[in-house]
């Protein structure tokens, strides 16, 4: 007996594959860890900011939550925004610096930190600012990151460095414009840089020397608008419900947000999702455009034909016709022929109170000479003989019929009915 080499080779495969199975299977440790999912409950797992809300309420101030940003408020006050806003259009961006111009505080923290990705990587690495807002301002991200081209290898590593970098960092020692020092979580690596020097006050390290050129990085920069102001601090991510009550991260909201009594502020977490067109036209083009050629490539492909037409297949099923003759001869042969002509007794008169609805209110006697009068008005021959006592005795369902009776009087039903 002889096995193929392609046989062999399948085999050989196969016990490698069970070898390597039962190798993962005696390296992998099954570990149970119960994980707290309920740490907050209510309103405050539905808003992450509810507790710099309450923060702001203390003070006298009046919270407003908005979960999908749409359009700056209608009054003025300070609106912190910690949503994303890359789903913004041009028309939000101007709507939210007129807003501030006319006397509104905005609190924001730069784009990137919001939304990483290719997209902000390209925009980076093309000298092009990725937040609309903040170019507005005159304020650029210093981040450090390798220009070097990443093979593989070096993509796998950072991206698990960046996977360990995401859990909370430590607190930095950052010093406010009047002297003061306060602790806060800030990611080191991430500075704002004013490149207009137009910025009113700066969040410094607290390691840096004074005096402080204006060009040079800082944790925060505040800028006067018109007549209001614009903020923009490295991150927001202290203001979250977990965070807020870190350090001295409630402090440094109360003093960037300026909170008194009478003060109105606006907490902007969520904001309002693009349609679905508009997502794929901005994101997705290129697979739209491939889609599009390859559905054109498709109809012309499925619109080409070779050689003659086939010849249409003859039926093979039997006609209704035969199914409802099969049926009517077996409840004949079944002794039910008296239910078959009841059945079409009340088809006829369904048809009848149909097409002349007066007749529903008539007595049998009164029907029986109208359906007379009707079928000697109607000019068919099979009709014209037609008179109220024969028509009483095909629409008696109680009488009994024979096979010719029965055929005879189902014909006339039939003809009469049609005629309606």
């Amino acid at each position: 007996m002889r096995i193929s080499i392609w046989k062999m080779a399948g085999l050989v495969l196969l016990l490698a594959l069970l070898a390597f199975g039962l190798w993962v299977y005696s390296q992998i440790e099954f570990v149970e860890e119960t994980i707290a999912t309920d740490r907050f409950k209510g309103a405050a797992a539905r808003n992450p900011l509810l507790a710099a809300g309450r923060l702001a309420e203390r003070y006298g101030a009046a919270a407003h939550y908005v979960p999908a940003y749409t359009k700056p408020p209608s009054s003025g006050g300070t609106l912190v925004f910690t949503a994303p806003r890359h789903w913004l259009t041009a028309t939000q961006n101007e709507a939210l610096l007129d807003w501030v111009e006319k006397g509104g505080h905005l609190i924001v923290s730069p784009q990137s930190q919001q939304h990483r990705g290719k997209r902000a990587e390209r925009r980076k690495k093309e000298n092009a600012s990725p937040d609309v807002l903040l170019a507005s301002l005159g304020v650029s991200i210093n981040e450090e990151d390798s220009d070097e081209v990443e093979t593989n290898t070096n993509a796998l590593f950072n991206w698990l460095g960046r996977l360990i970098n995401a859990t909370p960092s430590a607190a930095q020692v950052i010093k406010l414009p009047d002297g003061t020092q306060i602790k806060a979580r800030f990611n080191p690596k991430l500075r704002l840089k004013d490149l207009d020097g137009s910025s009113d006050w700066q969040i410094l390290d607290s390691g840096a020397d004074a005096p402080r050129r204006k060009d040079e990085s800082n944790y925060g920069l505040s800028f006067m608008w018109g007549k209001g102001r614009a903020t923009v601090l490295a991150n927001l991510d202290f203001l979250d419900n977990a965070q807020i009550g870190e350090n001295d991260h409630a402090a440094l909201f109360a003093w960037a947000a300026s909170l008194k009594k009478g003060q109105s502020v606006w907490f902007v977490y969520g904001s309002d999702v693009p349609p679905l067109w508009l997502w794929l036209l901005n994101y997705a083009g290129t697979v739209l455009i491939a889609a599009a050629l390859l559905l054109v490539i498709w109809l012309w492909m499925i619109s080409r034909r070779f050689g003659s037409l086939l010849p249409a297949r003859s039926a093979e099923r039997r006609s209704i016709v035969e199914h409802v003759a099969a049926s009517a001869r077996y409840l004949w042969r079944c002794k039910q022929g008296q239910v078959l002509y009841r059945t079409l007794c009340e088809d006829f008169y369904k048809q009848a109170f149909l097409r002349h609805p007066q007749w529903s209110r008539l007595t049998f006697q009164e029907l029986t000479q109208q359906i007379a009068l009707f079928a000697q008005a109607s000019g068919v021959p099979q009709l014209s003989a037609l008179t109220a006592q024969a028509v009483g005795d095909l629409l008696d369902t109680s009488r009994p019929r024979d096979e010719k009776q029965f055929a005879a009087h189902s014909h006339l039903l039939d003809i009469l009915r049609n005629k309606l």
